[in-house]
């Protein structure tokens, strides 16, 4: 083996190590995304029932509040 061929199949191993890098990196990336949203979504859907909770509990509450008076 020459010592062409030596650092020619060095670089060649380099490129291919970087190319898994950064197909790793973007899997991560890719990943990362998708749990981002779906966090997102359970939040949205968290508030959302609050919300709704929140506006039953007030209507009750003064459905409860003239029942007393009244």
């Amino acid at each position: 083996m020459d010592h062409q061929d030596y650092f020619t199949q060095k670089e060649e191993e380099r490129a291919a190590r970087q190319d898994r890098f950064r197909f790793a990196a973007g899997m991560t990336d890719f990943v990362g995304v998708i749990l981002g949203v779906l966090v997102i979504l359970i939040m949205l859907l968290l508030i959302f029932s609050l919300v709704n909770w929140l506006k039953r509990d007030i209507s009750n509450t003064f459905t409860l509040i003239n029942t007393r008076f009244s």
